[in-house]
């Protein structure tokens, strides 16, 4: 099974890797609730493709992938940052027994328990929520922002910029 911009969202993970399957699709990023906190604007969506299959040890996993443009606040600046996602995951499926006993692999190893409603909806957006920094910011010197590019041309002294932020703001 193949969906091209499909709007299915729930698989059973083990029949789908057993069987190779594939789904491809694409998400509003305003349908992504719990990412609601992280994001400076909910512009745009997400595009995923789930792939079935099994690993070298012929045990089941999903092949995630997840790209798109998500915009961040700047922790620095507090302006608009664009966040590239380009996300490649391989999940192994394991069992509630084994997932309980830890005996699936190496440490190494990316697991979620098998499921047979799985929402793959709600995995992409668990694996977005574990790629976001957790202090987003523009790269050194890329901040445009008002004030924070007059405090950066203050020089290299943090109270040398401080100085220049007080008189600017009296």
């Amino acid at each position: 099974m193949s969906g091209q911009g499909s709007t299915q969202t729930v698989i059973d993970s083990l029949e789908f890797a057993r069987t190779g399957q594939t789904l491809r699709g694409s998400l509003p990023v305003p349908g992504l609730t719990r990412l609601k906190d992280s994001l400076a604007d909910t512009l745009g969506e997400v595009e995923f493709v789930v792939k079935g299959a099994h690993d070298a040890h012929h045990r089941p996993i999903l092949m995630l992938e997840i790209s798109g443009v998500l915009h961040l606040q700047c922790h620095r600046c507090l302006g608009l940052l664009d966040f590239p996602l380009r996300l490649l995951t391989t999940l192994l499926l394991v069992s509630a027994g084994d997932a309980a006993k830890g005996e699936f692999g190496d440490d190494d190893t990316e697991w979620i328990e098998a499921s047979g409603e799985l929402d793959v909806a709600m995995l992409v957006e668990d694996e977005i929520l574990l790629s976001l920094p957790y202090a987003p910011r523009h790269g050194e010197g890329l901040c445009r922002h008002g004030t924070s590019v007059a405090v950066h041309g203050a020089g290299g002294s943090t109270f040398a910029r401080l100085s220049t932020l007080k008189r600017i703001t009296h």
